[in-house]
Parts: C-alpha cells; sequence; structure tokens
C-alpha cells in the first residue's frame, strides 16, 4: 500500500532536494501535504483527470431551482460544473422514460428566457456554481412526476494526513508522484530536472487518455435532412 507520504519521499528525491537514504522532514511533509492537495484541487476542474461521473437523483418538487452542495437539495460535494443532467418520468413505473436535458453554460443565455416560470417538460437547465451552495435552474419547470438526474464529476481525494493511503486508479500514483515534483520546486529554488517535466507530463497524459470518452455527434433539430442538393440547378431535388 502507499501512502502520501511515500510519494512525498519520492517527489523530493526526483528533485535532489533528499538524499538517497535520507527520511523527510516533518516540516517538508507538512508542505508537501498542502501542496498535494492544492494540486488535486486544480485537477478537479480538469475534466479528463476525473475518471468517474457520480448520477445523483432527487425527486421533483416543482420548484423552479435545486440547491447543489452538502447539506443541499442535491447533497453531494459542490460540483464545479453539471457534465450533463437528465429527468425521469414515472420513476416508479416499470418502463419510466427519461428526458435528456440540455445545459445552458452561461448566465446570459439563461437570463435570456423571458417566461422562466413556464411549467412543462423540461428541456433545459442552468447551473449557478455560487459558494458554498450552487443552485441548478430548470426550464420549463418539472412537476412531481419527475424524478430529477444530474452527473457530475467523482471528487478526487484530499490527503488528510501524510499517512493516508492513496486509493486510486491505476497511472494516478505515477501522475501524482512527478506532477507534485514541479510543483514543488519553486519552494526549493530548484529547477525542475527535465527528465522530470517529462515524465510529469507523459504521466498525466496517459491518465487523460484513459479517461476519454467522447460522446457521439449530434445534429441540431431541423438541420438533419436526407435531401439532396443539386449544385447546377441550385435548389434541392
Amino acid at each position: 500500500m502507499t501512502t502520501a507520504v511515500d510519494l512525498f519521499q519520492l517527489a523530493l528525491k526526483d528533485l535532489g532536494a533528499l538524499g538517497i537514504g535520507q527520511a523527510i522532514s516533518a516540516e517538508d511533509t507538512a508542505d508537501a501535504l498542502s501542496t498535494v492537495n492544492m494540486m488535486l484541487d486544480s485537477w478537479q476542474g480538469e475534466r479528463l483527470m476525473v475518471y468517474h461521473l457520480v448520477d445523483t437523483a432527487i425527486p421533483s418538487t416543482g420548484a423552479q431551482s435545486y440547491t447543489v452542495g452538502l447539506g443541499g437539495n442535491f447533497n453531494i460535494a459542490r460540483p464545479i460544473k453539471i457534465a450533463s443532467a437528465y429527468a425521469r418520468l414515472n420513476p416508479g413505473a416499470a418502463n419510466p422514460i427519461d428526458y435528456p436535458v440540455t445545459m445552458i453554460d452561461a448566465r446570459e443565455d439563461y437570463a435570456r428566457i423571458a417566461l422562466k416560470s413556464l411549467v412543462s417538460f423540461p428541456e433545459y437547465a442552468f447551473y449557478d456554481a455560487a459558494m458554498p451552495l450552487g443552485n441548478l435552474f430548470y426550464y420549463p419547470v418539472p412537476n412531481s412526476s419527475f424524478e430529477l438526474h444530474i452527473l457530475t464529476m467523482e471528487q478526487l481525494p484530499h490527503f488528510p494526513t501524510a499517512a493516508t493511503v492513496i486509493a486510486l486508479p491505476p497511472g494516478y500514483l505515477a501522475a501524482i508522484r512527478f506532477n507534485l515534483a514541479v510543483w514543488l520546486c519553486g519552494m526549493y529554488q530548484i529547477d525542475p530536472p527535465r527528465s522530470v517535466q517529462m515524465l510529469a507530463a507523459n504521466s498525466k497524459r496517459i491518465v487523460k487518455r484513459m479517461n476519454v470518452q467522447i460522446q457521439a455527434m449530434t445534429m441540431p433539430r431541423g438541420l438533419g435532412t436526407k435531401q439532396k442538393y443539386n449544385v447546377y440547378s441550385d435548389r434541392p431535388y
């Protein structure tokens, strides 16, 4: 089992800040612990550094908006953004029906909706990533016959202590080790060795390659057509 402090020692040895056979000091351990948690916080904002999407569901109450975060309606760690959403009609039935909900990325686009209180089948949702609770607005407003689902990125772990055992998918140990070495360079006033920089970039690239999921391309409604176009007559046939 690999603990956080094991990676701290390796990272410092990669930099040359710790000699072979030397033990990491308590001060260096504390600094590395703070730094690695900052780095993982940064990775949380990179979709391809997160290995899993979590599906969270709540029953619709007919409200226009729902809070997202610990203690909120969606009682999960507050996400940076919501990757996807859908609404399930008649969730207790033998064959419930799922309706995709398109995420609106910008508040300006949501603000342009004239009648935000319209009640019907939900087609769009806007996530306002406020603190400490985000707010998810649906349009049209779904009634109580729906179950609302959101897909959010799995929270990458924070290491509460240096003795924490690291439980992450394959590839992450190397990515944390070599990228932590690069992050620690400024603290020790050391330029990262070229080999460490290459290993950091390559190990992170491997993790992203493992996590990539390419969505099927879709066309906006109305653009798809089976008509053919005659370039000579300048008209469809």
